[in-house]
């Protein structure tokens, strides 16, 4: 693929600071942005990056970027895009000058995904410093971007149009919250000593006139655009990063409150498979797949919000009881010369062939259960090869799993939620807090569900009726966080 001129410019630069000059400030500054989480770990800066591994590859353009504009001397002198376009910059393009300059004076800030034009643009709003949505020029970022992604990012204008820098970093929810308020508690501080200097210079007389500790509007923005603000979201998504990575994985657990195993548990058919089938009809709780394919799914009532708190006594949620939801216990069906049940669960597997065994009596031969750790599974499937072509479903499997997630989604609306304090959705709007909770829990709905489409090839899920549903425009969700 042919380089544009932005692209032979970047490539030009690096080249320029790989020198006997620039190179050890450009270690500098590495080492600065790792210094933090290095010394939470315990650690060496050079082990941190080795405990990063293939992300340190997300990670290494940001901190070069924000070595590009950096300034270094006694008085802020020296800056290594002046230096090369003092030097070199002639055999750039106007374009490309225009874009190296438009870099050295950038500053990262945080940004929310609100819309996607795919191929094209996003539109962004800055969580740092509230202020109008930006649509910014991004081909490759929109396709693989989602609704309320949270991302670190430089934002340049060149010849009247906004694009994104080469280095974004990309925050989860949970990082995000952290990060926003690390923020919010230094420019407090900064706002505090802006207050306490104003107080002084009326006592002084320096300052006529009525005392006031009003902050100007626009403090927020000098006070974020003085700090740090590349090595503050380095150290987050760093330790973020690392903490998820260390952390022992949690325990799984079903809806019967039962450590998750993957069992697989086979029946070898010596019957007649109609007379399985017939059998397997009738016992309570098996439903047969609606195109009347020889497969079934074994369900309980209650939905596995409830089963789990009906299981774990003290439960906000418990006492509630949903008669029209079901949850899955596992899956059978007629394969080849055998009937396989398949479970997540020990008990369930010993649960599910005691049942089975006994309906169907001499027409299937003895079980033989096998089973698998669901992190060797999941570790197995990381590990299979990828496959260069996207498999799209077709039109009526999207409708017909669209229209499930229909039924799911407007259950959950009435259903007391644990995040919740054993609310609902719909009485949690009600308040300032439980409203905000909502908002939160529709962008990561949003986020999960384009994910998920972008994945399988097809149509994202619509959850704008979810929003109106619970009384929520789509643009309360850009309030300041």
């Amino acid at each position: 693929m042919r380089m544009t001129d932005i692209e032979k410019a970047t490539k030009n630069l690096l080249d320029w600071t790989d020198t006997d000059e620039w190179a050890p400030r450009l270690f500098e500054v590495h080492m600065d942005h790792l210094d933090v989480a290095a010394d939470v770990l315990d650690v060496d800066e050079h082990e941190v990056m080795e405990m990063l591994g293939d992300a340190a590859e997300m990670l290494n353009p940001f901190i070069l970027e924000d070595f590009f504009t950096a300034r270094f001397g006694e008085d802020g002198e020296l800056n290594a895009i002046d230096d090369y376009l003092k030097r070199r910059g002639w055999r750039e393009s106007d374009s490309a000058r225009r874009y190296l300059e438009a870099l050295r004076d950038s500053t990262p800030s945080l940004y929310e995904v609100v819309d996607i034009d795919p191929g094209r643009s996003l539109t962004v709003r800055d969580l740092l410093v509230p202020g109008e949505e930006m649509t910014v020029k991004e081909k490759l970022g929109s396709k693989a971007a989602s609704p309320w992604d949270r991302l670190a990012a430089r934002i340049v204008t060149v010849n009247e149009e906004k694009a994104f820098t080469g280095a974004i970093l990309a925050f989860r929810p949970d990082a995000t919250d952290d990060l926003l308020l690390a923020f919010d508690t230094m420019v407090k501080a900064k706002t505090k000593e802006f207050r306490k200097k104003s107080r002084r210079a009326a006592a002084t007389g320096r300052k006529r006139g009525r005392r006031s500790t009003a902050v100007p509007p626009q403090l927020r923005e000098q006070i974020i655009r003085s700090l740090p603000c590349a090595q503050v979201f380095t150290h987050f998504w760093i330790l973020d990063r690392l903490s998820r990575a260390l952390a022992p994985l949690p325990e799984l657990r079903n809806t019967d409150d039962e450590a998750m195993l993957l069992c697989e548990v086979r029946f070898p058919i010596i019957g007649d498979k109609e007379r399985i089938s017939a059998l397997l009809d009738g016992i309570e709780g098996f439903e047969r797949a609606a195109d009347g394919a020889a497969h079934w799914r074994w369900c309980a009532p209650g939905s596995p919000t409830h089963r789990l708190a009906r299981v774990r006594e003290g439960d906000p949620v418990a006492a509630s009881e949903n008669a029209t939801a079901t949850t899955n216990l596992g899956i059978a069906g007629i394969t080849g010369g055998a009937l396989m049940l398949s479970v997540n669960s020990r008990e369930r597997a010993e649960r599910g062939q005691k049942l089975l065994s006994s309906r169907l009596g001499d027409l299937v031969g003895p079980a033989l259960t096998s089973s698998q750790d669901p992190y060797q599974a999941l570790r197995a499937h990381q590990a299979e090869p990828k496959q260069t072509d996207t498999v799209s479903l077709s039109a009526e499997a999207v409708q017909a799993m669209h229209s499930y997630l229909d039924a799911h989604y407007r259950n959950t609306l009435d259903e007391p939620l644990p995040f919740l304090g054993g609310k609902t959705l719909r009485q949690a709007v009600k308040t300032r807090k439980g409203r905000k909770e909502a908002v939160d829990w529709l962008k990561q709905l949003e986020n999960m569900e384009y994910r998920r489409a972008a994945d399988q090839g097809h149509k994202a899920y619509d959850t704008g009726w979810i929003w109106q549903e619970l009384g929520i425009e789509r643009t309360d969700g850009h309030s300041s966080s």
